[in-house]
């Protein structure tokens, strides 16, 4: 009898365990899926970067690591021409 005992008390234990494990990766992933979106929405506004909707020189939105077509960009909140231009542009790397 004791050997039941201890064989349902660790079928017990082993699937607490999994229900934790189960429970813990699930909020993890919530909690990732939170974070990811949180940092999405926050982005510079164009007066902080001094945007420009003219190019200065060569450098120009288009050209920019950060631009994403047709008009928008990765780090400045609300529409970006590609013709634009603010201080944090960073030239994309040709390979």
């Amino acid at each position: 009898m004791s050997d039941e005992t201890g064989d349902r008390h660790g079928r017990l234990c082993r699937r607490r365990l999994l229900q934790s494990a189960v429970g813990a990766v699930g909020g993890a992933a919530i909690a990732g899926a939170a974070a990811g979106n949180a940092s999405a929405a926050m982005k510079i506004s164009r007066a902080a970067v001094a945007y420009q909707d003219h190019p200065q020189g060569d450098k120009r939105c288009g050209k920019c690591l950060q631009f994403v077509p047709p008009d928008s960009c990765k780090l400045v909140d609300g529409p970006i021409s590609p013709l634009g231009f603010c201080r944090i542009f960073t030239p994309m790397t040709r390979t």
